[in-house]
């Protein structure tokens, strides 16, 4: 990854965490990693635990931003999520989540959360 890349995803991520505790959710950890892959952002939104996918593009409609998370990311980020709760002695079957994408574009200045988006 470049570091324009990485200043733009780190910029994104912190407009991404800034929206959701005006939104109400509490920003448990930010780019979770563990031997499965990567979460972006982890928060609470009242009892569910949210496990959100960030995408931050400079100038692309967010259809376009949306379309480039794989089935496989969902699945690496859904078994990420697992190892999480695990590691913290949760229950997935008993715990309450969902898992969000945040798209943001830079050019025009548009963030788009999508909550349960997969």
């Amino acid at each position: 990854m470049t570091t324009r890349a990485k200043r733009q995803g780190n910029a994104g991520e912190n407009d991404a965490c800034a929206y959701l505790e005006q939104h109400g959710l509490r920003v448990i950890a930010r780019n979770y990693r563990c031997p499965l892959g990567e979460i972006d952002v982890i928060a609470q939104d009242g009892e569910h635990w949210v496990f959100i996918e960030v995408k931050t593009r400079h100038d692309e409609d967010f259809a376009t931003v949306v379309e480039q998370i794989s089935s496989a990311q969902c699945q690496r980020i859904r078994r990420c999520a697992q190892f999480y709760l695990l590691s913290r002695k949760l229950d997935e079957h008993q715990t309450l989540m969902r898992f969000d994408v945040i798209a943001i574009c830079q050019q025009p200045a548009q963030l788009h959360w999508l909550p349960d988006a997969f």
